[in-house]
């Protein structure tokens, strides 16, 4: 890792191909993000002068308002209807960037998803890629040195926009950059790394330097919000290295908002070691079956529609875990009931070995801090901090943000179906399990 210009190359020296970066959408809490974004896209088009491919998530806090909208109108729109509308918040951020670039004297070429040269097959609203083909951004790339690409979007074979599922602009960038040869790609977001947990639940979190693409891809597949799973993929296929980023950076240095470079080097996803982690899954549904052949039944429907789950079994029965707020989940789930006060914790092991707990979810920031202080009681004292493999103590991440102007696309915030059914009575079999239920056997997906 270098110690050059922030999302510089990771593995020291000039790095072949395009510039490809992509950028969360908590780079865009405010408007002046998208400004800090093209003054950074600008230094370093100069500076490396290379293209650079620009892949931007939606402003934070935007699809979820528009699932919400949704959620108000219809229970169960149609998959092509769902990802019409939220693609649109990626198609709001590729605009402004494009605009703050412009406004920064940079020729800038906004594309759709027709222009990712990205294909996707399968559900419209939570597609598979299937191919990358980089002639297509390389005909852009002729017309302008810098592109700005909508993150979680992909075409189909009748040249619909797709969506590649939530949280998928890094499956975008990761493709793209094997695609275009790019030795590196910079993935950006509002954490200092791939960390060993959740910093924002345990401000004990250690950034790790460097970490296998089999070790992080095993943290994405037991619910930790790191990198999608389906980037490593793409990444390792591609030889390409994952550079996980802070942005925007603090501490040190630079210009207004940290933009100097001054925070932390991130995590170099590649060949490195493997580490342990602890999830808290709280982004998740939590449910119970009568048994496990319903349980399994319901993982496969799930898994057929491209939605991976958590199998967990307990002394109070089979439960499954699945991401909250996805459309399509109610027809596989009908046989189970949701448990909205419980929550996992998975430990997942260096070895590939999991534990799961289940626990009152408001236990779930306590419980999450005890696991990870058995992992690691304390900082290791013979470490040397960002030395590559060994892990460094993050410091406590501020409260997530979520951007003001998420609601450009609609006015005042809605309810959420969920709770208009609550209101209405809705009512499932009967009671909730005792709060705390030690692991028993658990597997990640089906």
């Amino acid at each position: 890792m270098t110690g050059g210009s922030p999302g510089g190359s990771a593995g020291g020296g000039r790095d072949r191909g395009p510039l490809v970066v992509k950028f969360g959408g908590s780079a865009f809490a405010d408007l002046d993000g998208f400004a800090r974004v093209a003054r950074y896209t600008a230094r370093r088009a100069a500076e490396d002068e290379r293209p650079v491919v620009v892949v931007v998530s939606a402003m934070s806090g935007t699809t979820g308002r528009l699932q919400q909208t949704l959620d108000v109108l219809a229970g169960d729109p149609p998959a092509p209807v769902a990802a019409m509308l939220l693609t649109s918040g990626e198609t709001v951020s590729v605009a402004l960037l494009a605009a703050a670039l412009d406004a920064e004297g940079v020729p800038a070429l906004p594309l759709t998803a027709a222009g990712t040269g990205l294909l996707g097959e399968g559900p419209a609203d939570r597609a598979r890629l299937v191919r990358a083909d980089p002639a297509v951004l390389l005909a852009g790339l002729e017309d302008s040195p810098v592109l700005v690409v909508p993150g979680g979007q992909a075409v189909d074979a009748g040249g619909r926009t797709v969506m590649l599922g939530r949280n998928s602009s890094d499956l975008s960038a990761a493709a793209m950059a094997a695609a275009l040869g790019a030795g590196t790609c910079v993935l950006f977001s509002d954490v200092p790394g791939v960390c060993t947990a959740d910093p924002y639940v345990v401000p004990a979190a250690r950034t790790l330097a460097e970490i296998s693409y089999e070790g992080v891809r095993r943290m994405s597949r037991h619910g930790a919000k790191v990198v999608h799973e389906s980037a490593v993929d793409w990444a390792e296929r591609g030889g390409v290295r994952l550079h996980c980023r802070p942005f925007p950076w603090s501490g040190g240095g630079g210009g207004q908002g940290g933009e100097g470079g001054g925070g932390g080097p991130g995590t170099v996803v590649g060949a490195g070691p493997e580490a342990a982690a602890v999830v808290a899954h709280k982004g998740s549904e939590v449910w119970r079956f009568r048994s496990g052949p319903e349980r399994r039944a319901a993982a496969r429907g799930l898994l057929s529609d491209g939605l991976r789950t958590t199998e967990f079994d307990s002394a109070s029965g089979p439960y499954l875990v699945v991401p909250a707020g996805v459309r399509g989940t109610a027809a596989h789930l009908g046989a189970g009931r949701r448990h909205d006060d419980l929550c996992l914790i998975t430990t997942v092991h260096a070895d590939g070995r999991a534990e799961h707990v289940l626990v009152s979810r408001a236990d779930a920031d306590a419980e999450a801090r005890r696991c990870h202080a058995l992992l690691y009681p304390d900082p290791d004292p013979a470490g040397t901090p960002g030395a590559p493999g060994t892990p460094d103590q993050a410091a406590p991440a501020p409260a997530k943000a979520r951007s003001p102007h998420s609601d450009v696309l609609f006015g005042s915030r809605p309810a959420p179906a969920a709770a208009a059914a609550e209101a209405a009575g809705e009512q499932r079999w009967p009671a909730a399990p005792p709060r705390r239920h030690p692991g028993g056997r658990g597997s990640a997906g089906v």
